[in-house]
């Protein structure tokens, strides 16, 4: 099932932050309430600005990771009643762009993401 965002943000290095409401009721008039941001980020020669990549160091990234990749982050508030459903949503949203904003916003955000993922993925399968 496709979700509509509860808000979308085009950011300056030309990825798009999207915020989901994964709330769900837990019972007759209570919630846990969730929001998740998530940044699909596809793997491409243009994202690595910072040092140059030779055509194997790149091919290797990206037949390790694929495309895209996915920045997620997630808040959730558990046992909020439905009169205060959509306010600690929008607190909780509101919360993650003061506090997460400006890191995911950062142009090097997308090129250091992928080198982490590349790298982490890499000790991951050498201990294996």
């Amino acid at each position: 099932m496709e979700r509509t965002p509860y808000r979308k943000l085009d950011l300056d290095h030309g990825h798009c932050l999207e915020v989901f409401d994964y709330s769900r009721k837990i019972g007759a008039d209570a919630w846990v309430v969730i929001m998740t941001a998530i940044m699909k980020i596809p793997v491409e020669r243009s994202l690595f600005t910072s040092q140059p990549l030779s055509d194997n160091e790149f091919d290797d990234i990206l037949n390790t990771l694929g495309s895209p990749i996915e920045y997620r982050y997630r808040l959730e508030r558990n046992m909020i009643m439905d009169h205060e459903k959509d306010s600690v949503l929008e607190n909780l949203v509101n919360t993650f762009l003061e506090n997460t904003g400006k890191y995911v916003a950062n142009p090097k955000f997308p090129e250091k993401l992928a080198l982490k993922a590349y790298r982490d993925r890499v000790e991951k399968d050498k201990k294996k």
